[in-house]
């Protein structure tokens, strides 16, 4: 049986954190303040951009005069303009993926990220294809945990039982709410225990995957 694998992108596929950290503290350089470790960053990923910047500044200071709008433009500005640098994939991620695609699975993305840095990291590490679907944080007027993103990137595949990829709370509330079973990433961007997060497996090695993708769909994976 064949399906139509969605995945995460941030923490999931791509180590991004440290490219979002390098964004994130020169925009704090613009506002006078002292950067962040990357460790304290990643705790802020995985709810899109206004949240992020918006947690980096009260956890800096405090959102500053002219409110959070400006600042979110203007981290974009400075993310969108070098946002492959200092991001890398997570070990097995290629040759895994290669093979689902060579067994006959269709592969998309749903991520938080906005639209164009999403999409020059895919295309930057040459993921695209065999990825062929992609849903990001500007394709839609809503985000995750909505279900309608996670909808939105399987309906871009063949037909087949959806089966979703990702590494943090948010993606688990997502497969909940899309009524799809959920394959945790562990080595992701999580900020509780595995234990916490509703999953129907768990892996901290890539090449662990296609084994737990066809137990799920040897024993009936949600459409």
């Amino acid at each position: 049986m064949t399906a139509r694998l969605v995945f995460d992108l941030d923490g999931t596929l791509v180590h991004s954190a440290p490219t979002l950290a390098a964004a994130a503290n020169a925009l704090l350089g613009e506002l006078g303040r002292p950067p962040l470790p990357v460790e304290t960053c990643i705790g802020f990923v995985g709810h899109g951009a206004p949240r992020l910047v918006e947690r980096v500044l009260e956890h800096s200071g405090g959102v500053p005069d002219g409110g959070l709008a400006p600042r979110v433009a203007r981290f974009r500005d400075i993310y969108e303009a070098e946002p492959v640098t200092g991001t890398t994939l997570y070990p097995h991620v290629a040759e895994i993926l290669r093979g689902f695609e060579a067994g006959g699975h269709g592969l998309a993305i749903c991520t938080q990220k906005p639209d164009a840095p999403a999409l020059a990291i895919l295309r930057a590490l040459d993921l695209m294809p065999p990825i062929t679907g992609f849903t990001g944080g500007d394709s839609l007027d809503v985000l995750k945990p909505d279900p309608r993103m996670l909808r939105h990137a399987a309906d871009q595949l063949p037909e087949g039982p959806v089966v979703y990829v990702g590494d943090s709370e948010t993606d688990a509330a997502t497969a909940v709410a899309a009524g799809v079973p959920f394959i945790l990433y562990t080595t992701g961007y999580r900020h509780g225990p595995v234990s916490g997060m509703p999953h129907d497996a768990a892996f901290d090695d890539f090449r662990d995957l296609p084994r737990l993708v066809s137990g799920i769909l040897e024993g009936g994976a949600k459409p």
